[in-house]
């Protein structure tokens, strides 16, 4: 049984099409499926009705692509929530019942690697997946104990709707292409891999 955030979108509905093709089931979170991960409460419930969790994969994200200066604190907040604060509330929800063997995949960006190249109107993007990139190492060192993994994926561009938003130009990867690393770091192959932060360059 497998969980993944921003199910809904290019990527996500690539990672969800690659776990079911290798036999797990999968639950998809999104606001357009009714459940916004970065919402405790409706995390709680979806996370309640779970028989088992081995995967779950941290991909929800949004962009507003603004300059700093013109940027709202409502929407900094949105950003940092959306990819952030959903990969806490829902990584909590993972460690309280995974068992042994369990893994969690944090998807992360270039954008959050400390030297990679940056690009204008993606501050809190930025951020947020810098603190994502983080979060996987802290979570790697408390799950290891419960035997638990936690690793993150860090695409350059993907060719998704995001994209576009983003306004960045050059080569992408297509999703399908990511999806297969991340399902790599969510099965057992991937051990003992864990606290790693794989950059992927197009």
């Amino acid at each position: 049984m497998a969980v993944v955030t921003g199910a809904a979108g290019g990527l996500g509905r690539a990672i969800t099409a690659e776990l079911e093709a290798r036999g797990y089931e999968v639950v998809g979170l999104s606001r357009r499926s009714g459940v916004d991960a970065a919402d405790e409460a409706q995390v709680e419930a979806a996370f309640s009705s779970l028989v088992r969790l081995d995967t779950l994969v941290n991909n929800a994200a949004w962009l507003i692509q603004k300059p700093v200066a013109e940027l709202t604190a409502e929407e900094w907040d949105l950003q940092l929530s959306s990819t952030l604060r959903s990969a806490f509330l829902c990584s909590r929800e993972a460690l309280r019942r995974m068992q042994p063997g369990g893994t969690i995949v944090n998807v992360s960006s270039l954008s959050g690697i400390t030297g990679a190249e940056k690009f204008p109107g993606m501050a809190a993007y930025v951020a947020a997946k810098s603190g994502l990139a983080g979060l996987t190492e802290a979570l790697a060192v408390e799950g290891r104990p419960l035997g638990i993994r936690a690793n993150a994926v860090s695409p350059g561009a993907i060719e998704t709707p995001m994209l576009e938003i983003s306004g960045v130009a050059g080569r992408a990867f297509e999703p399908a292409a990511v999806a297969r690393v991340i399902a790599w770091l969510a099965a057992s192959e991937s051990e003992p891999i864990t606290g790693a932060n794989l950059r992927l360059e197009p």
